[in-house]
């Protein structure tokens, strides 16, 4: 893990001096804390405009002689505590001292470097010195005990099958003579898993456990096709068990590092109620991100409308995604800039998330909850739910008026309650009795009876977007603004239409010639060059009617329509749709010369479909596999360049680069085939093809070692082709799914958007194309 300050990069109060940051990527950080410029530092978690009210989490208080000073930490009752001393002044060198050697006695450092490195130490990374969670009047035994040993309960998990690990920790706890309470409290709640169920389902499918930062919590990964809706509820309740025990280490401020102290294990069974019952905290820290700056608002060469559709829901997005629940937030929504209206959807955790067993104060005894009270619980949850959906919601965007939150049941998804807030009373009423419910149990069922006045039937619920966005292309005439026409080079949306007709006749006679050929091979080629010399002749008629040049183009999705541009020089240039029919045609019959050894045709075949289809990968692959055949490995190289262009699909790049690799291996040039080789990714069978042409190839160069990806990087970039995938498919389609959803077109946007997801990865994009559909999907 690693730490740094930033202060240049996002806003900042007018007095403060820098944040400190974990390092979740190369170019993603999480902020921890804010560090004004007086000695204070303060916890946050994003970036701020105005200074936090209160004392500070650390402090720094010079003397009177200003060259030296005392260290304040804030204790379990939210009260300064003198930690230790240090030298030196804000304005200069400041170096901790003390009779215990520690990292910040054995440097001077500057005052930001200072500062950081002291929070961090005393309050992220010290377990035993961060500050404990506020158990004070408490009846349990809350004084946390040193264990004179590490305890890490997770330490299998990463490397184990789920079941093991499960089963690993709960044996070495029952091993142990003096369990701690933190080790009862997760022998409790995790023995509750009936692991033989979980091994049966783990080898009918895999069930992994990754950790997401971003949440601060675990997630299992699983193929919901393969399991059925209890499997399904039972894997998730597993998943809830597990970030249940991780909340309590992280609330004793151990988190993933081993635990070396541990109150009882019924204190850790009141923190683990604690953490059920202030996820209504999120509301105030999410409303308080309203005026932040959204990360999404330019994520290609374009930025993105303040307040618009893109802003909105990337906005909204962002803020769900870095919520960290027990429960798995699973949902979908809706929302419109114009009608400034919002309507989220969320699954409701099931009973079976809820606590079986929990501590109870007044009882000064275990309570054991059956189904009903689990299920009370978990309305209650939902409901405090609803509050954290609504409040990310308002703060998506100060337009936004209202909001509707509908929830659904966790077996059947049919809706089981919605709620209707106006922004207004949500804001003069619902936040602070968000904040009154932080510290009320969920069995109280404070939530459902408050909320019981903003509850709505599902009928009631109003779609807030016009129908009109969420139309294809073929049945949309709307004409595009300048900024889309340009960028796309079309004037209308129908203009951006790629599927063909289901009734088309080409198609069905194309259909009967596939199904001639293999008893008439002959026959079927003489009817594929009459069916394409009819179809040539259209687009050739299409472009020479035209008053604007126009070049005709098959595109085999909406994203290699989005791409097309990228290819063409004049901006005034228009597309027009080459008919499916033509390009399957012409794609049989560079086949059928291929096939029986004609490489000649083929060849000139294939360059009339790669002419026809600049954006085709199918094109690109029949062009690169005859000129292979014929070893003309100059020109393969060329179509392999011109292909990782224009390609944004990562299956696609990777067949490129196999093809590419051996011919440049073939022409002499060893390092571009190797770096080739290295970008396949592993797995599948052409990662297997290529990791067994690497071998020779590397004793060919004397090189036992794959090379770096930096050293990749350069030798790719230095031969003339493009890094996967290249930035300008990358710009073109961010420009395009931005100013396609801030002007309506959200059919089309979410192609756009559901591309720039599986090129990039991140989460919220995911839930950002699932938003542009016209039923929210989860």
């Amino acid at each position: 893990m690693q730490y740094g300050v930033i202060w240049d990069a996002c806003p900042i109060p007018e007095r403060g001096s820098c944040y400190v940051v974990r390092f979740e990527s190369a170019s993603t950080v999480s902020i921890l804390a804010y560090v004004d410029n007086r000695g204070g530092v303060f916890h946050v978690d994003h970036p701020i405009t105005l200074a936090p009210a209160g004392e500070p989490d650390l402090a720094a208080v010079p003397d009177s002689n200003g060259h030296e000073g005392t260290l304040y930490v804030k204790d379990a009752h939210a009260a300064l505590q003198p930690h230790g001393r240090y030298h030196g002044a804000f304005s200069g060198l400041m170096r901790e001292v003390g009779d215990t050697e520690t990292w910040n006695t054995q440097r001077s450092l500057g005052y930001r470097p200072f500062m950081a490195s002291v929070y961090l130490r005393l309050c992220v990374i010290d377990g035993a010195s961060s500050p404990r969670p506020d158990l004070d009047g408490a009846a349990v035994d809350a004084a946390p005990r040193a264990l004179g040993r590490k305890v890490s309960l997770f330490a299998d998990f990463s490397s184990t099958p789920l079941p093991d690990a499960i089963d690993a920790v709960l044996y070495r706890i029952a091993e142990q003579r003096d369990p701690s309470g933190i080790e009862l409290f997760a022998r409790r709640v995790l023995s509750s898993i009936d692991l033989e169920r979980l091994r049966s389902i783990v080898a009918k499918s895999p069930v992994s456990l990754v950790r997401i930062d971003r949440m601060d919590g675990f997630y299992l990964v699983f193929d919901r096709g393969e399991l059925d809706a209890d499997e399904e509820r039972f894997v998730l309740a597993a998943e809830a068990a597990i970030n249940r025990v991780y909340r309590v280490l992280a609330a004793l401020g151990f988190g993933l590092a081993p635990a070396t102290s541990s109150p009882s294990e019924e204190a850790c069974s009141v923190l683990d109620q604690h953490s059920f019952r202030e996820v209504t905290g999120h509301v105030e820290k999410l409303l308080s991100r309203a005026v932040a700056p959204n990360p999404w608002i330019q994520p290609g060469s374009l930025a993105a409308k303040p307040g618009g559709e893109w802003d909105m829901r990337t906005r909204f997005a962002s803020l769900c995604e870095s919520l960290n629940l027990i429960v798995r937030f699973e949902y979908g929504f809706q929302c419109s800039s114009a009608s400034r209206g919002f309507t989220v959807e969320f699954v409701e955790p099931s009973s079976d998330a809820m606590p079986a067993e929990a501590y109870d104060q007044e009882m000064r005894a275990w309570r054991r909850l059956d189904e009903e009270g689990r299920s009370l619980l978990a309305d209650e949850y939902a409901c405090r739910m609803s509050l954290v959906a609504a409040a990310a919601a308002f703060a998506s965007s100060l337009m936004v008026s209202s909001c509707a939150v509908v929830c659904r049941d966790a077996v059947t998804r049919e809706p089981r309650r919605a709620f209707f807030f106006e922004r207004t009373s949500f804001t003069a009423d619902v936040v602070p009795l968000a904040e009154r419910l932080c510290d009320q149990q969920l069995r109280s069922g404070a939530a459902r009876r408050a909320l019981s006045q903003y509850a709505c039937k599902g009928p009631a619920v109003r779609p807030v977007c016009d129908e009109a966005c969420f139309v294809s292309p073929r049945d949309d005439g709307r004409r595009l603004p300048p900024g889309l026409q340009r960028l796309l080079l079309a004037d209308t949306a129908s203009e951006l239409e790629v599927m063909e007709a289901p009734d088309d006749p080409y198609m069905a006679r194309l259909h009967e010639l596939r199904e001639r050929m293999p008893q008439d091979r002959d026959g079927a080629v003489a009817g594929f060059i009459e069916l394409v010399g009819e179809l040539e002749a259209s687009c050739a008629a299409a472009e020479l009617l035209s008053d604007r040049p126009m070049r005709s183009e098959f595109c085999e999705s909406y994203l290699g329509r989005i791409v097309v541009p990228l290819t063409v020089d004049d901006p005034e240039t228009r597309i027009h749709r080459v008919p499916d029919a033509l390009f399957f045609a012409q794609y049989e019959l560079g086949d059928a010369y291929f096939r029986a050894g004609d490489l000649d045709r083929a060849l000139v075949e294939a360059r009339k479909l790669l002419d026809m289809a600049a954006t085709s990968m199918q094109a690109h692959f029949m062009m690169v596999n005859v000129l292979a055949r014929m070893e003309r490995f100059q020109e393969v190289a060329e179509v392999v360049r011109h292909g990782a262009r224009v390609s944004y699909d990562r299956e696609s790049l990777a067949y490129l680069y196999y093809r590419g690799a051996f011919a440049f291996w073939a022409l002499g040039e060893r390092e571009t085939a190797l770096a080739l080789y290295c970008l396949i990714p592993h797995g599948g069978h052409l990662g297997e093809l290529a990791q067994a042409e690497m071998q020779p190839l590397m004793a060919e160069m004397d090189r036992t070692e794959r090379p770096g990806i930096e050293e990749v990087a350069a030798v790719v970039r230095s031969a003339g082709l493009a890094m996967p995938p290249d930035q300008a498919v990358v710009d073109q389609i961010s420009d395009a799914a931005v100013l396609l959803a801030d002007n309506g077109f959200f059919h089309l946007s979410n192609r756009c958007v559901r591309g720039m997801w599986h090129i990039m990865g991140h989460d919220e994009l995911g839930v950002v194309s699932r938003s542009l559909l016209p039923e929210p999907r989860f």
